[in-house]
């Protein structure tokens, strides 16, 4: 009986678990077999008609050297000094009044005039706000036109061949309301061609996101910011531009006749600024030649190309076109272009967002 007994001690040695040397047991082995990953969808061509909004944010390496610093910088340095800067732009404009009023003053009016003219600027109110006030949230609104401002375009992107992306309007920031105008073949744009999106969806899950390639457009934005300036000078000031803006702002008339009545010396023998109509020509003079250069400089900014180097966005409520390569959405969220401005000098990167609907 002993070979029996002794199959049997070897039988169920084997059955047995076996232990490492060192007594840690072996690792439970789970035998269900891991899941196969759902493979993402095929990239497809987006396609469909959208209404685009861009929003950009014109940063401040654009504005110098250019027109668009150069118009903005005339209005900001009548909010910083204002007597100084028209008594600048008047010189600069060879005002007669100006030659004539500084060699009838003595030393001691003439190192006073530019502070007299700032006191009255300052001090003068109407409805409690200083016509210097005024002046400096005029500037803010000039400045928020030019540099705030949306886009309004229509990508279309066709099921076979290149698309389109086309400017219908320009959205400007003005006062917390808006302005919209439309774009209109007084001022031609051009629209980009050869434009693409592909939608593509990220690996493990997630929105799809559609890429849109490189193109260009070109717009000629003086023109639409000066009709939005017209607009809101109408709406803000009741003036049909910045130049009868900053006219009844100021009024020379009333500047003038403060500052001629300034005096110095003992009473007994005051030396008075007198000269009221020379006063009033500078002060027209100073005024006329900011609004007219401004006026100039911003008609003449022409954004030559707004390049679009690459646009990113999420797909809303995509549909794909089964066997044909292509997908539809409703609409593009949280979407962000890579952009260049060029106003004829240097292309500078500009900020911009975007969103689109069907």
């Amino acid at each position: 009986m002993r070979p029996l007994a002794l199959a049997a001690t070897l039988v169920l040695a084997a059955c047995a678990p076996t232990e490492p040397v060192d007594g840690t047991p072996d690792p439970v082995v789970d035998p269900t077999p891991a899941p196969t990953p759902t493979p993402s969808p095929t990239p497809a061509a987006l396609t469909g008609s959208y209404k685009v909004t861009s929003q950009f944010d014109v940063p401040a390496t654009v504005l110098a050297p250019g027109l668009l610093g150069e118009s903005l910088g005339l209005l900001h340095q009548l909010s910083v000094n204002p007597a100084a800067g028209l008594l600048d732009l008047a010189d600069a404009a060879g005002t007669p009044a100006l030659g004539t009023l500084l060699l009838a003053l003595p030393p001691s009016l003439e190192s006073e005039l530019e502070g007299w003219m700032n006191g009255y600027l300052d001090a003068t109110t109407v409805d409690g706000t200083s016509p210097h006030s005024r002046i400096v949230a005029l500037d803010a609104q000039v400045r928020s036109v030019l540099l705030d401002w949306d886009l309004q375009s229509t990508l279309d992107l066709p099921g076979s061949g290149a698309g389109t992306h086309t400017p219908i309007a320009l959205v400007f920031s003005a006062a917390g309301e808006p302005i919209v105008v439309e774009v209109d073949a007084t001022a031609p744009v051009t629209a980009a061609t050869n434009v693409t999106g592909t939608v593509s969806w990220p690996a493990g899950g997630g929105s799809p996101r559609v890429a849109i390639g490189d193109h260009f457009m070109g717009v000629p934005f003086g023109y639409y910011a000066q009709t939005a300036l017209d607009t809101l000078m109408q709406r803000e000031y009741g003036a049909p531009g910045v130049a009868a803006a900053l006219d009844a702002i100021v009024d020379c008339a009333a500047l003038a006749r403060s500052v001629a009545g300034r005096c110095v010396g003992p009473d007994f023998a005051p030396v008075c600024v007198g000269h009221e109509a020379e006063l009033i020509a500078i002060c027209e003079a100073g005024l006329d030649a900011a609004t007219a250069q401004l006026e100039e400089r911003i008609r003449a900014i022409d954004f030559e190309a707004i390049r679009f180097e690459a646009g990113a966005a999420t797909v809303e409520g995509v549909a794909v076109e089964a066997g044909a390569g292509t997908a539809s959405a409703t609409g593009l969220s949280g979407g962000v272009w890579t952009s260049t401005i060029d106003l004829g000098n240097v292309p500078e990167a500009a900020t911009a967002t975007f969103t689109a609907a069907r």
